[in-house]
């Protein structure tokens, strides 16, 4: 069985001259616990992954090219899916080797998604990278706050560095397991959270390049963390307030310090433009 990270071959140079892809985890950080109890970890079992943000009873953000990405793979007559995304809301998820979860009864079922009428993947990153996945009955969970309209503005059209925290909160390989043979992604489905700020300045040159974008800047440390495979989609918080601002989408593709997916810089789709809002706020359930 194929298992698959979407990362297309297109790659396009960003700030400092960076490499990025659309991967989807939080390399180092901090176990997240219940801190955000409405991040979920998205699985296609035996395939792929990425996270997500429960924002209504039965909707969960996440990033448009995974949810393009389940509707290649339904598509594709030789992957063996059914087409079900099974969703875990646990601080640390019980999966097997193969990507498979341990107790299937401890996870919610979702089978339709959405994803953003204007994003096109041959465009990426310079497309609307958002999708809405439904699941089949709607959960306990209070959900996440979206920010309002515009929210974040006065941030990305400050002059110089702003000093506002952002927490991504997400799923997937905290880094390289060495020894034994060639270097293997440690995925440990244990949901992290790291702090990252905007960088580097006026504005973090967010908007530059695409409107959507907000560029923040990741450490890869123990401590603070950064972004890396299987993070797509995860919920990008505003620290003060907690409110949802954007979703993961890229960073840098090449390792720091030798380590895989160690993130610099981290690539993010505002939730806060009005005509994305709307879309979002009008196809939840």
């Amino acid at each position: 069985m194929r298992r698959i990270l979407f990362i297309p071959v297109m790659v396009v140079a960003l700030v400092l001259g960076a490499l990025v892809a659309p991967v989807g985890a939080i390399t180092g950080g901090q176990n997240d616990g219940d801190g955000h109890p409405f991040e979920a970890l998205l699985l296609a079992p035996g395939l792929t992954f990425c996270s997500g943000t429960l924002i209504a009873p039965s909707t969960i953000l996440t990033a448009g090219h995974c949810t393009d990405g389940w509707t290649e793979l339904a598509a594709d007559e030789d992957v063996d899916w059914d087409g079900t995304i099974l969703v875990s809301f646990a601080p640390q998820a019980e999966v097997d080797e193969d990507w498979i979860p341990v107790d299937p009864s401890e996870w919610y079922e979702a089978s339709s998604w959405l994803t953003h009428p204007d994003y096109v993947s041959e465009d990426w990153p310079f497309t609307y990278d958002y999708g809405l996945l439904y699941l089949d009955e709607p959960v306990d969970i209070t959900p996440a706050n979206l920010a309002d309209p515009n929210t974040l503005d006065p941030i990305i059209n400050s002059n110089g560095q702003s000093m506002e925290i952002f927490n991504d909160v997400g799923y997937g390989i905290q880094g390289t397991n060495f020894g034994g043979g060639p270097p293997e992604r440690a995925i440990t489905w244990t949901r992290k959270v790291s702090t990252q700020t905007v960088a580097p300045g006026n504005g973090s040159v967010s908007g530059l390049f695409h409107e959507t974008w907000f560029i923040l800047k990741s450490a890869p440390t123990w401590h603070i963390g950064g972004g890396c495979g299987g993070d797509s989609g995860s919920g990008i918080f505003m620290q003060d307030t907690g409110e949802l601002v954007a979703v993961h989408t890229g960073g840098y593709r090449l390792g720091y310090n030798g380590q895989l997916c160690g993130r610099i810089t981290a690539l993010n789709h505002r939730t806060d433009l009005p005509s994305v809002h709307e879309w979002i706020t009008s196809n939840m359930r």
